[in-house]
């Protein structure tokens, strides 16, 4: 098991930013905190959550300083697979499942409701990538998040049960470090056996056209067709469809 330095944070503004701040002493680094008050999703959207209620973690590599991933759409995807690894141990697998790309849903018996969601950042120099990062965010004993989502999210508090922060953390944590370890190929095949997509009708936003999902590429990327012919589809925020 690799040995990363893990720092631990009352308040931060986002463990992502401690991260990058850590890499310039540290070849890789785990960052968590209590709270978080500038989180961000995907898009620039502001992940938001209560204080010493939810997991907020991040893993940051020095890409110039140890051996990394080739593809780095796979730390996003090994998030993912780290959550579903994570959550697996407190609740059944089969109420479990991806939706693309990047967030974890739970079904409470009602519907499937976000629990998670997985942000990667990369900083380049030119073609050459200097620094990957990984931020995680599970919902552990939130139970109220706002008239906006509370239809939407939930939590394992939510879903019945009472888990400790630090077992969650530590459990996904181990999962991170296990994923990071495996085949880059068998990771992805992983990913896209789960995310279940293939075969699968989507609708885009804009226009309500609905095409099938063919193939999902090595990139991460969708490409669906209808009768009108073939697109690539790499926004996960321009389809819908049911999990």
């Amino acid at each position: 098991m690799m040995d990363i330095q893990h720092y631990h944070f009352e308040r931060v503004a986002s463990t992502n930013d401690v991260a990058k701040e850590l890499l310039t002493n540290h070849d890789s680094v785990f960052v968590s905190a209590d709270y978080q008050y500038k989180g961000r999703g995907r898009k620039g959207r502001i992940w938001e959550g209560e204080s010493h209620k939810n997991v907020y973690l991040t893993y940051g590599v020095n890409e110039q300083k140890i051996k990394s991933l080739k593809n780095k759409v796979l730390y996003q995807i090994i998030g993912c697979l780290a959550v579903v690894e994570t959550l697996s141990t407190f609740i059944e697998s089969s109420k479990i499942k991806l939706k693309y790309p990047n967030d974890v849903y739970v079904n409470d018996g009602k519907k499937y409701r976000k629990i998670s969601g997985v942000l990667s950042e990369h900083s380049y120099s030119g073609n050459i990538c200097e620094e990957s990062i990984l931020g995680i965010g599970i919902n552990v004993n939130q139970m109220e998040f706002g008239t906006v989502l509370d239809d939407k999210a939930t939590s394992l508090k939510k879903l019945g049960l009472n888990c400790e922060i630090e077992l969650v953390l530590e459990t996904l944590k181990r999962n991170v470090i296990k994923f990071l370890d495996i085949d880059e190929n068998i990771i992805f095949e992983n990913w896209k056996s789960k995310i279940d997509l293939i075969g699968k009708s989507i609708k885009l936003v804009e226009n309500q056209s609905q095409y099938t999902v063919d193939l999902i590429n090595i990139d991460g990327s969708l490409m669906a067709s209808n009768q009108n012919g073939t697109i690539s589809i790499n926004n996960g925020d321009s389809i819908i469809y049911e999990l």
